[in-house]
């Protein structure tokens, strides 16, 4: 590890976001045990062999769903949730990661433990006074709840990454049509018709003997398991609590929101023009008395009835407001310099004031409106002010107790009381809690990871200081534990023979596709064959690489296959997003006209280069093998 750990700990959540920002690619912040089984599988992905795991696909998730929630204000629709919407976005995410890492180690880059710690010395998340501060990293990284090596790890992944994308960005050029091709590729549209073969109706039409059913679940016991769970101690503050004991009174209420006014009031504007005469700073006396009398002669032609507007234009040597007659427009105070701001905070409106020196030169000042202070009084706003008085002095006392909370916690890290008398905040006792928790402390992921590490469950001692929410933070020890065990066979019974009879399904309607490929080959009607095999035919129509009408698998598919020889159409097997087995048809390349138009649109001009990176992604996606573990996507994943 670069850098050791459990110096100290501390709390900051601004932080959590300024690192996601500086690192561009978020990592989660969240528990490390997954939240779905993985249908038995160790990995949630294989991209070219290697496995993607888990926790990583799980991290994924958490944070697609955390995305979701704050584009649609905290809550996600119904139709945004679901599994396999938000499972298959993060499923993408993670083997695209996982494809972009092996192409820069396949390319030589490789990030030293040198080149690690200059970049993050050079995190200003981490410094203080401008400088690396150890203590504080690990203070940080301890209250995300993430370890140096789990931290440093993914950075270095993100350097290489990153790396390999400025390369490419770095080095590309384009070539003669090189934009027109690559552009048409993009827009091209492919002939695809399918024959897909429903996996869950053949599957309900399979009879399982209750043998076979006892055998499968002896094989695969450890898919049907109770989780492990665990019983804690532990102390909770969250600043809603500590809101319910701030006292206010009607002055500090009243204090507050005149330092805060703006946040309520717009403050008294002017709306004013000038005409500037320059005067040098080392300017003699004598060529301050020229400009001077320069300006008292345009005020007497101003008052004599000519146009100020038209003078500022020609004459003054603000050439921004000249433009526009002199027009400084609305503006408060602390914007102009003190003399012109005494001047004009001091006229009436229409006023031409006498010429005004400042550090610029002498200003003629016309004041064209004065407009009044504007907005809602104390009274109207009073319930808002105490709400914020509140969360204001309750966020310093929460920060001040967290610290007290942290501290305490570390350094008597065999019990809770210290921490307790130290805080003045209650020790509580949970019930028994596990992934499947939804309510108490429980239904926070980070609480259940805590209790079960090493440290806290095996060593016996306090938990890091848990951020499970905004302004809301936990420390726990682990009581009582309980190791997974398998559910009894009876009460997995159904699952388990919903389980063997969709993979008897899945074969047979593999073997079926592959033979339905063979009548293709010679000739068969697609649509009868399906019709005759009681599949479900789809004409065919042309699909773009995005197309949102199609299932993607598809679309993945056939952007993957070679062209057919004119005349004819290829075939694949696959199986669709939702667990089918599909018969995709290529009837071949869909003339555009207006892909064309816009692949000519876009040769006359300069393609980024960060499109070769774009098209370098899609190439090294298409040609990677990746196996998905199919399992985590399901609606009603196995916990």
């Amino acid at each position: 590890m670069l850098l050791d750990l459990r110096d100290g700990i501390r709390n900051s959540k601004w932080l959590k976001y300024l690192l996601v920002t500086v690192i561009c690619i978020p990592f989660a912040l969240f528990g490390v045990n997954s939240y779905f089984n993985g249908g038995g599988a160790d990995y949630a992905a294989k991209v070219n062999g290697e496995k993607v795991s888990l926790n990583a696909f799980n991290n994924a998730y958490q944070n697609q769903r955390a995305q979701l929630a704050q584009a649609f204000g905290g809550r996600i629709p119904e139709g945004f949730n679901a599994v396999s919407i938000v499972g298959n976005q993060a499923m993408d995410s993670v083997v695209t990661r996982e494809v972009m890492r092996q192409a820069a180690v396949a390319n030589g880059f490789a990030v030293g433990d040198e080149d690690l710690a200059n970049q993050l010395f050079d995190i200003d998340a981490f410094a203080i006074d401008g400088q690396f501060d150890k203590e504080r990293y690990q203070v940080q990284l301890q209250s995300m709840g993430i370890s140096a090596a789990e931290f440093e790890s993914q950075f270095r992944n993100d350097l290489l990454m990153q790396q390999l994308r400025e390369s490419v960005v770095d080095t590309g050029f384009s070539l003669a049509g090189e934009n027109e091709t690559i552009t048409r590729l993009r827009e091209q549209k492919r002939q695809l018709s399918s024959i897909v073969l429903n996996v869950q109706e053949k599957a309900d039409s399979i009879e399982v003997a209750d043998e076979d059913s006892l055998a499968y679940y002896e094989e695969n016991k450890s898919d049907y398991n109770n989780p492990e769970k665990v019983k804690v101690e532990y102390i909770e503050l969250k600043i809603d609590d500590l809101k319910e004991n701030v006292e206010t009174d009607e002055s500090a209420l009243l204090d507050y929101y005149e330092q805060n006014k703006t946040q309520w009031v717009a403050l008294e504007k002017r709306d004013a023009s000038h005409i500037l005469l320059s005067v040098d700073s080392d300017a003699s006396d004598s060529e301050k008395d020229s400009k001077l009398a320069e300006a008292q002669a345009l005020i007497d032609r101003i008052n004599s009835g000519e146009s100020f507007e038209e003078i500022a234009t020609a004459l003054s040597d603000d050439t921004g407001s000249a433009e526009n007659g002199g027009s400084l427009g609305e503006f408060g105070t602390g914007v102009m310099v003190a003399p012109f701001e005494e001047a004009v905070f001091a006229m009436q409106e229409g006023d031409l004031s006498e010429p005004v020196l400042s550090d610029f030169g002498y200003h003629i000042i016309r004041l064209n409106k004065i407009i009044p202070e504007r907005g809602k009084s104390y009274e109207e706003v009073k319930e808002e002010v105490e709400n914020q008085f509140r969360t204001n002095k309750a966020e310093n006392k929460f920060f001040e107790v967290s610290e007290l909370l942290s501290n305490a916690a570390y350094e008597n890290n065999d019990s809770l009381e210290p921490a307790s008398d130290e805080t003045g905040l209650s020790i509580q006792t949970s019930d028994w809690i596990d992934i499947n928790t939804t309510s108490g402390i429980g239904q926070y992921r980070q609480v259940v990871s805590a209790a079960l590490t090493e440290e806290v469950l095996d060593n016996g001692i306090n938990s890091e200081v848990l951020e499970v929410g905004e302004n809301h933070v936990i420390v726990l020890r682990t009581l009582e534990h309980e190791i997974a065990k398998p559910k009894p066979f009876e009460e997995v019974r159904e699952a388990v023979i919903k389980s063997i009879q969709t993979e008897r399904a899945t074969e047979e309607h593999n073997t079926l596709a592959a033979n339905l490929i063979l009548e293709l080959e010679g000739s068969a009607n697609p649509a009868e064959l399906a019709e005759a095999n009681g599949a479900e035919y789809s004409d065919e129509v042309a699909v773009g690489r995005s197309d949102p009408e199609v299932d993607s698998e598809l679309v993945r598919a056939i952007f993957t296959m070679p062209k057919p020889a004119a005349g004819s159409k290829a075939y694949r097997t696959i199986e669709t997003t939702s667990g089918d087995i599909a018969v995709l048809i290529f009837g071949g390349i869909a003339e555009d006209e207006e892909a064309g138009t816009v692949a000519e649109a876009v040769a006359a001009s300069v393609v980024p280069a960060t499109s070769d990176f774009e098209n370098l992604l899609i190439s090294m996606e298409a040609s990677a093998e990746v196996e998905k573990n199919t399992a985590l996507l399901s609606e009603n994943p196995q916990y």
